[in-house]
C-alpha cells in the first residue's frame, strides 16, 4: 500500500486480548512422542534444539501485534521486545547531554511496546540516518579525543566504532519518528492567541513595605548578652560583614627599578648594550603592551576629548618612547638574572644604576594603585609570592620597569571579639532591624480578618478595602502596582527606577504564581533584605489586550504554541494508549488449555 493510499487502522481497545492457538492434548503427545524418537535416533545439537523449540512453541512468544501503515499486521514477538529493551536502556544511559531516550525514566512494558511500535515504524517507513545527524550526537565525544572516544565504546562492550556508531543510528531513528510524528501538532492561530493571552495574562497588586530602616530606633534600644554576642560573632556574620571586620592581608615589599632616563647612565652602559628593534618588533611589543601601559590618561576636568580618540594611545601618540620602554624591556630582563643572586638589593642596584624603592608601611590590597610611584593594580602579584622572592616576571608602566620582592606579609585574620566588641554590636543591631521588620510583617498578616470558613493552612484573602483599611490603621503606605502583565513585557512596561527592588521582585513573584493565586489573596511577607518585607494582595486579573501584542511577542506565541501543542501530542498520542488507537497495538495473553477439562 502506498503513503498516499494508506488508511488509518480501526481503532481497537487496547485492554482487548489476542489470543493464540491453543493446542489440543491429542496433537501436543503426537509431537512429544516425535522428539522421544528424534532423541533416540540423533544426539541432542544445537540446531536440534531450536527445531524442537519451534515445534513445542510456534516460534518466539508473542508479546503485541501492531498495525502499520506499509508493513499490515505485525508481531512484536519476545526477541523484538528484548531488543527494544537493550536499545532504550543504552539511549538512555548515554551521557545526559546526547541522551537519546525519548521515554527517559519509564520502562514499563507498556512503554516498552511503545518503543517497540516506533522501532517498527522507523523499518516501516525507511527512516535513515545522515551523516550529519550522527556526528551531531557524537560531537561531545570531540573534547575527548580520539582515545577518550575509544576508551569510552569499549566499557559499553562494543569493539569497534562502527558497532558502537551503528548502536546510535538505530537509536537515532526512533527520535526520527518521533520528530515526525509530533510535528503534525501544528498549533492553530487561536491556540496561539490563547498561549500569548495566557502568557500574559494581567494583575493588579497592592502592597506595602516595612523598611527595616524604620526600626532603627528600637534596634537601638537593645543589648545583645554576652551569649547571644559570641554566637553572632561565631554563627552569623556574612561574608561581606566578616570582610568589614577583618584586618586585611598586607605586605611590606622593596623595588628595584629601571627608568627609561637611566639607560642614558654610564652605570648602565656599563652593562647593557641595547639592541634597536625592528618595526615588526615595536609592533609586537606595542601590540602585547598597549592595554596594559599605554592607556589615554583621563582628561582634567572641563577639558574635551575628541570622542573618536580610543582609551588607548596610539603608536604615532607614543613617539619614540615607545623605542625607549622597548629597550628598558630588554634591559630589564638582564638585570634580572643577576639580581635573584644578589645578597644586598640596595648596594646592587647602586652599582647596576637602578634605583632601590623601600615600601616599609603595610600595604593591603585595596591601596595598591596609590603605592607612591610605582602605583598599579599589577603589585597584586606580591599577594601571590612568597616573602624574600622576587617577582618571576618585571612589571611595567610607560618609562619605567621593576622587580618587587615581599619582606614582610601579613594573613587576613579575624581580630577577637573583645578588641571589635562595638562593630560587632553594630552589625548584630542591623540584624535586628530587619528581624523587627519581618515581625511586624508577620504580625500584620496575622491580624487580617478571616472569614468563618476558614480552616489553618489555608490563603489569607480579603477585598481591596479592608486591606487598604489595615495598611492605613498602621499609618503605612500603600503602594499600588496597578494592572500589570504576569511576565515582563518591554513594549508596554512602566519605565521603573533602577532600586525599584521590591516592585520587580512582587510583579515576578506574583506572575509566577498567578495559576496557583486566588483573587483577593495576600502573598508574603517576601523578604527583599535591606529593601524591606514586603505584604503583596492580588485585586485581581483579566486577559491581556490582544491589539496590544507586537509581531515579535507573536512570533514568540507561537513557538510556544507549537512547542507546547508537541508536548501534549508526545504525552497524549505517542503512548500506549495513543498507539493503541493508531495504530491497534494491543497486548498478547496467552492461554494454556486446560488438560483435565474434558
Amino acid at each position: 500500500m502506498s503513503k498516499n493510499k494508506q488508511t488509518k487502522p480501526k481503532p481497537v481497545d487496547q485492554h482487548e486480548a489476542v489470543h493464540t492457538d491453543t493446542m489440543s492434548p491429542l496433537k501436543r503427545w503426537s509431537i512429544i512422542g516425535v522428539a522421544v524418537f528424534c532423541l533416540l535416533i540423533f544426539s541432542v545439537t544445537g540446531s536440534m534444539t531450536q527445531v524442537l523449540g519451534g515445534m513445542f512453541g510456534g516460534g518466539p512468544p508473542l508479546r503485541a501485534t501492531v498495525e502499520l501503515p506499509e508493513g499490515g499486521h505485525t508481531e512484536i514477538n519476545v526477541n523484538t521486545y528484548r531488543t527494544a529493551v537493550s536499545l532504550k536502556h543504552f539511549a538512555g544511559n548515554l551521557p545526559a547531554q546526547m541522551r537519546l531516550d525519548p521515554f527517559f525514566g519509564r520502562d514499563t512494558e507498556e512503554d516498552i511496546l511503545t518503543y517497540c511500535t516506533l522501532m517498527l515504524l522507523a523499518d516501516d517507513l525507511g527512516v535513515m540516518v545522515t551523516g550529519d545527524q550522527l556526528q551531531g550526537v557524537l560531537s561531545p565525544f570531540a573534547a575527548a579525543g580520539e582515545a577518550g572516544y575509544k576508551q569510552y565504546y569499549r566499557n559499553l562492550g562494543y569493539g569497534t566504532a562502527p558497532q558502537f556508531e551503528a548502536q546510535i543510528a538505530r537509536a537515532l531513528k526512533v527520535l526520527i519518528v518521533l520528530d515526525l510524528l509530533s510535528a503534525a501538532a501544528v498549533p492553530t492561530e487561536a491556540m496561539v492567541f490563547d498561549t500569548w493571552t495566557k502568557d500574559n495574562e494581567e494583575m493588579d497588586v497592592q502592597y506595602t513595605v516595612w523598611h527595616p530602616s524604620q526600626f532603627e530606633d528600637a534596634a537601638a534600644a537593645l543589648e545583645p548578652t554576652e551569649e547571644e554576642l559570641q554566637t553572632f560573632f561565631d554563627e552569623d556574620l556574612g561574608a561581606y560583614e566578616r570582610g568589614k571586620l577583618e584586618i586585611p592581608q598586607a605586605v611590606t615589599f622593596e623595588a628595584v627599578l629601571l627608568s627609561a632616563d637611566a639607560l642614558e647612565s654610564d652605570a648602565v652602559k656599563a652593562w647593557f648594550t641595547p639592541t634597536e628593534p625592528t618595526e615588526e618588533e615595536l609592533n609586537g611589543f606595542y601590540q602585547i603592551n598597549k592595554s596594559r601601559i599605554y592607556l589615554r590618561p583621563e582628561p582634567e576636568e572641563g577639558v574635551e576629548v575628541d570622542p573618536e580618540l580610543g582609551r588607548l594611545l596610539s603608536k604615532e601618540e607614543i613617539g619614540d618612547d615607545l623605542r625607549k620602554d622597548y629597550l628598558l624591556n630588554q634591559a630589564i630582563g638582564q638585570l634580572g638574572l643577576d639580581l635573584v643572586g644578589a645578597e644586598d638589593s640596595a648596594a646592587f642596584a647602586t652599582e647596576k644604576g637602578a634605583e632601590h624603592l623601600v615600601y616599609a608601611e603595610m600595604v593591603p590590597p585595596s591601596e595598591l594603585v596609590d603605592v607612591d610611584r610605582i602605583g598599579d593594580l599589577q603589585l597584586n602579584v606580591l599577594f601571590q609570592s612568597e616573602a624574600g622572592t622576587w617577582s618571576s616576571q618585571p612589571l611595567k608602566k610607560r618609562g619605567m620597569t621593576y622587580y618587587v620582592r615581599v619582606t614582610e606579609k601579613r594573613e587576613r585574620t579575624m581580630p577577637e571579639l573583645v578588641d571589635i566588641r562595638e562593630d560587632v554590636v553594630a552589625l548584630w543591631r542591623d540584624q535586628q532591624k530587619e528581624r523587627l521588620a519581618e515581625e511586624a510583617a508577620d504580625a500584620f498578616v496575622a491580624a487580617l480578618p478571616r472569614g468563618e470558613d476558614y480552616v489553618e493552612g489555608d490563603p489569607v484573602t480579603v477585598d481591596a478595602e479592608t486591606f487598604a483599611n489595615a495598611v492605613g490603621s498602621e499609618g503605612r503606605a500603600l503602594e499600588q502596582m496597578g494592572w500589570l502583565s504576569r511576565q515582563a513585557r518591554r513594549t508596554v512596561d512602566p519605565v521603573w527606577p533602577t532600586d525599584a527592588t521590591v516592585l520587580r521582585g512582587l510583579r515576578s513573584r506574583v506572575g509566577f504564581e498567578l495559576d496557583d493565586l486566588l483573587d483577593t489573596q495576600i502573598v508574603g511577607p517576601e523578604d527583599f533584605g535591606e529593601d524591606g518585607i514586603a505584604v503583596a494582595h492580588l485585586k485581581g486579573r483579566r486577559d491581556a489586550d490582544v491589539d496590544s501584542m507586537w509581531p515579535a511577542e507573536l512570533d514568540n506565541a507561537r513557538a510556544r504554541a507549537i512547542q507546547t501543542a508537541r508536548t501534549e501530542f508526545i504525552t497524549d498520542q505517542l503512548s500506549f494508549e495513543g498507539f493503541a488507537d493508531s495504530y491497534g497495538l494491543k497486548k498478547v495473553i496467552i492461554e494454556v488449555e486446560d488438560e483435565t477439562a474434558e
